[in-house]
């Protein structure tokens, strides 16, 4: 990790993520003319040892440290720049441009060398580069794993919890074993079906509150008749909302089956809904109106029965409000869901969690 850190902080290494900018390649192209320089000066004070022989011994490694440092383009400057130095001041006839056979082959040597570093050095850096998008790549889809294997621990949480509380509040108002394994099926296929709907979703489509209604009321809706009606915008849920919602849904389709507008064959339901309130305190209003049932029975001053308990317990677990009146034209649910608790932006609905 090291060396890694102190590569992707060489220039050649950092223009293979963002090309230099012009300031950038100035400096770069000054660097290389003072290497140059420098390995100039160096050959120069090994000549008296050299004896006229290896004209390019310096400018070799040079061309090799600027391709590897700074990059391809300033090694091919550095190679330009050493092979004329070397043909001027260090291959006979020395200070001249004479063209010859044997400076010919010399030339020709030193540019088969240099090329064939350059391109290694640039194979290198391309390999180099592979290897750091595949490392970054795996990080970030481990990453993602580590996301979603969190939100799935804190999805089951949720459903755990939503279960526990199904079953509590069922056990208080069940009188037999039969009805009460009946009422426990139907409410976790509820939740079962707004599973259903959210893995159905293509990617990148999003779940709505007119899918979630639709999904929750179909095995309440007879084929080729209009018994619901569905009126509102198009309101984006997120995944443990579709679940609370189906509950809710569920429950209050439910009751008009066994009491209210569903248990007649011309009895029809309206769920209105929209956004209300202040900018900084949204929230989404749904109206449940049923029409063309029997009058309702008057409902007593407590909690009333299990489906009123847990429609109260579900909502009231995202800071939400229910309330339900039965006047003689049908039963009326008027729920009042905080927008921030139920838009896809969170994750979950505050833990989720519904109180037994």
């Amino acid at each position: 990790m090291r060396l890694r850190s102190k590569l992707d902080r060489l220039p050649s290494f950092k223009a293979m993520d963002r090309p230099f900018r012009v300031h950038e390649h100035v400096m770069v192209c000054c660097a290389t003319v003072l290497v140059f320089l420098a390995v100039l000066a160096l050959r120069f004070w090994l000549d008296t040892y050299l004896n006229g022989t290896f004209p390019y011994v310096t400018f070799f490694p040079a061309v090799l440290l600027v391709g590897f440092v700074f990059g391809v383009g300033p090694g091919a400057l550095m190679a330009v720049l050493g092979g004329l130095a070397s043909w001027y001041f260090f291959i006979p006839p020395y200070f001249s441009f004479e063209v010859s056979l044997s400076t010919t082959i010399a030339m020709l040597l030193y540019c088969f060398v240099v090329i064939t570093d350059l391109g290694l050095t640039a194979l290198m850096m391309r390999a180099y580069r592979a290897e750091k998008l595949a490392r970054a790549e795996v990080e970030m889809l481990a990453e993602q794993q580590e996301v979603m294997a969190r939100e799935l621990d804190h999805r089951l949480k949720n459903v755990f919890a939503t279960i526990n509380a199904i079953i509590s509040l069922s056990q208080r108002h069940a009188s037999d074993v039969p009805g009460f394994s009946q009422a426990l099926r139907e409410r976790l296929n509820a939740m079962a079906r707004s599973n259903l709907l959210l893995r159905g979703l293509r990617p990148g489509d999003e779940a709505t509150v007119q899918s979630v209604i639709a999904q929750s009321l179909e095995p309440f809706d007879k084929r080729g008749t209009a018994r619901i009606e569905l009126h509102g915008p198009a309101i984006s849920v997120s995944g443990q909302a579709v679940v609370l919602l189906s509950l809710i849904l569920h429950e209050l389709g439910t009751n008009a089956v066994k009491y209210g507008a569903f248990s007649v064959q011309d009895g029809q339901i309206r769920i209105d809904w929209k956004v209300d309130g202040s900018e900084n305190e949204k929230h989404l209003e749904i109206r449940w109106q049923e029409r063309g049932g029997p009058c309702p029975k008057p409902q007593d001053d407590g909690e009333g029965g299990f489906g009123s308990v847990l429609v109260r317990k579900v909502i009231g677990a995202v800071r939400g409000s229910a309330t339900l009146r039965f006047p003689p034209e049908g039963a009326v649910a008027d729920l009042m869901i905080p927008l921030s608790a139920i838009t896809p932006k969170q994750t979950e609905v505050n833990d989720g969690h519904i109180a037994a």
